[in-house]
């Protein structure tokens, strides 16, 4: 497949300004980027997104440049909110933009590792853009070239003034013009012809060309936009959302397992898209495992694969074979307490860092289920014990007052704690 087949066979490309961009992007040796605001530290999978778009690119010689948005963030994007975000201090914003420079640079390591390829790519501040321009002379470089009646035409300003209770500041209003001039930089400075970005920047993305053929100083002022579409799961739910929780890209803030286990729940329908989205295999190799789970669904092999793959580009192969080693003890056909005993050390130790929780002393199971942040309330906890909903090492527990000990622990290692079906947390003694 060339450039164009390919992003689009992806589902990775919604609009483009100019379909020219895949012929010019297919030869190779061009430059692209994708901006993000640091407002937190670190991406989620919504972002992960623009990693698989910006990929397909790299993979054909172009270089990419990832810029942090130091400047961008001390604003705030308008855009997908329906109030003004809240303005963070300059320690924080060091902060994460550090952050997500590092996962930049690790994912795409991971990539690499993966594909043994090597890809060329830079992490750009765009501090570096508006440091040493005061705000006269923003206004004569940048604002004198775009109208307001352009700024609000844009779908991100309209949205916010649709209704009579919204209002948009004249700081977010700016937004956009700081995002186009960055592209005027890039395409200066560095020869970046192609921004890639959300669907809901397409009228950012438009302004930066705009402002390169006003301003660059450039004789060639080419330049192209393409957006990602707003990737949705099959019941018409924001993708990378749980429970209106962000599914972070950080250890730190959730655990691989945590990300593997939302692409282990995905639904039959959503298999085939997100394997062709965020793998690195081939579409030939895709399709053959679409061709084994749709022989027979029920085994998951099709959400199996998707989850070891992502999790293996986010957080590299060991996690990814840990959170392998998880499934396979909890859900695999063997019965769970005997395979815990069949574990040696070195996968006791990997089957634990993902689902363990400490306890400092032993006590009632209402107490831990508490502790162990399973349930909020005493009342909770004991209405899920009264309705046969926890297990101990795979025993039903009916006895609110029932003690826990060492005599519990499975081969004298650990004990396994149940919510439900699903929800698991292996418990060691501090």
């Amino acid at each position: 497949m060339n450039l164009k087949e390919e992003i689009q066979a992806r589902w990775l490309v919604k609009q483009v300004t100019n379909e020219d961009l895949f012929e010019l992007y297919e030869k190779g040796g061009q430059t692209l980027y994708y901006g993000m605001d640091p407002t937190a530290d670190s991406l989620h999978l919504g972002n992960f997104v623009w990693f698989m778009h910006a990929l397909q690119y790299m993979k054909r010689g172009n270089k990419f440049i990832c810029i942090v948005g130091w400047a961008t963030g001390m604003i705030g994007d308008p855009g997908g909110k329906n109030a003004e975000r809240s303005f963070l201090d300059e320690e924080t914003l060091a902060h994460n933009v550090q952050k997500i420079h590092e996962q930049v640079e690790s994912v795409l390591a991971n990539i690499s590792e993966i594909t043994g390829e090597k890809f060329d790519f830079e992490v750009i501040n765009n501090v570096k853009f508006y440091k040493d321009m005061d705000y006269l002379s923003f206004l004569r470089t940048v604002g004198k070239y775009i109208t307001v009646n352009n700024m609000m035409n844009k779908e991100t300003v309209k949205r916010r003034l649709e209704t009579d209770d919204q209002s948009i500041s004249y700081t977010e209003f700016s937004y956009m013009l700081i995002q186009g001039y960055d592209f005027v930089r890039l395409h200066d400075d560095h020869d970046c012809k192609l921004q890639i970005a959300g669907s809901d920047q397409r009228g950012n993305v438009v302004t930066g060309i705009e402002l390169i053929n006003k301003i660059s100083t450039k004789e060639e002022t080419q330049a192209y936009g393409a957006t990602t579409p707003l990737i949705l799961d099959s019941t018409g739910k924001k993708f990378g959302k749980s429970e209106g929780n962000a599914l972070w890209l950080s250890p730190e803030k959730n655990s691989p397992y945590t990300i593997y286990q939302y692409f282990m729940n995905v639904t039959d329908e959503d298999v085939e898209r997100y394997l062709k989205i965020f793998s690195v295999k081939t579409i030939d190799e895709l399709w053959l495992i679409v061709k084994t789970h749709q022989d027979k669904p029920e085994a998951r092999h099709g959400q199996t694969q998707l989850a070891y793959l992502v999790t293996q580009i986010i957080f590299g192969t060991t996690a990814a074979d840990e959170c392998d080693l998880i499934r396979k003890t909890l859900y695999g056909e063997w019965d769970i307490v005997e395979k815990i005993n069949w574990l040696d050390d070195e996968q006791l130790k990997s089957f634990n860092k993902w689902t363990w929780w400490v306890i400092w002393s032993w006590g009632r199971i209402l107490e831990i289920l508490i502790s162990t942040g399973l349930y909020e309330s005493n009342g909770e906890a004991k209405k899920a014990i009264k309705n046969n909903a926890i297990s101990l090492n795979e025993k039903k527990i009916s006895d609110i007052w029932y003690e826990i000990s060492d005599a519990d622990r499975i081969n004298g290692k650990i004990l396994l704690l149940r919510k439900g079906k699903k929800t698991y947390k292996s418990l060691l003694k501090g």
